[in-house]
């Protein structure tokens, strides 16, 4: 029986689709163990027992809600090529709502960043920002076909800036705490929670040390 003409195209897309998502998750954790150990190798190889690629969800967020102000100029790129992109398809007629809920989500989370850190210079940077991407559309000539493929590819740029950011920010997914053990403290991450040990990165050394669970007397928060 002959397969349909689109069968072996739809799974080769459905195959590299599924391929650079891997490829990006890994990059994404590999980058992150590299940058919160200060790319001490020996460090990050440490760390990788306590990580997997389950992990990359919780590592994200944490990672990017945690580095408040770098996340917000990141927004301050991201939010105005998001909105320009969906409004060029309205202007041509092919309204999408999932596009819509996508300029939503990231506008009320750049909202929160930018009140949360009065990061209002990257406010008034992204609205400047988005001023000249939809002048910029609205007119024909060489700079409207310039703009007009970073509007297309948003998704690789956004993959790309947080692939960076990734690799820069030393900021680690996890709160930082005050760990009691009798008559000694330890601030750092926890980056494992197990049943009978904590793997914990210093926070000042930026080193892994293996805590026995027995021996924590308290564990604080700090800020």
């Amino acid at each position: 029986m002959s397969e349909g003409p689109d069968s072996g195209g739809g799974s080769g897309a459905l195959w590299s689709t599924g391929t650079t998502a891997a490829g990006a998750a890994f990059m994404f954790i590999l980058l992150r163990l590299m940058a919160v150990a200060h790319y001490d190798w020996g460090t990050a190889f440490g760390l990788a027992d306590a990580v997997d690629f389950g992990d990359a969800v919780t590592i994200a967020v944490g990672t990017f809600l945690g580095a408040g102000p770098v996340t917000a100029w990141l927004l301050a790129a991201l939010v105005p090529l998001t909105a320009a992109g969906h409004l060029r398809h309205l202007r041509e007629g092919r309204p999408s709502p999932s596009s819509l809920l996508v300029v939503a989500a990231l506008a009320a989370v750049f909202a929160a960043a930018v009140a949360a850190f009065a990061a209002w210079a990257a406010l008034a940077a992204a609205l400047v920002w988005l001023a000249v991407l939809v002048a910029v559309d609205l007119r024909d000539g060489p700079s409207r076909d310039l703009f007009r493929p970073l509007v297309a590819r948003v998704g690789l740029l956004s993959l790309a800036a947080v692939l960076a950011a990734s690799a820069i920010s030393d900021e680690v997914w996890v709160p930082r705490e005050r760990i009691a053990l009798g008559d000694r403290e330890v601030e750092g991450y926890v980056i494992k929670n197990g049943s009978q040990f904590l793997t914990v990165l210093t926070a000042a050394e930026r080193e892994k040390v293996i805590l026995l669970s027995r021996e924590v007397t308290s564990r604080t928060e700090l800020e």
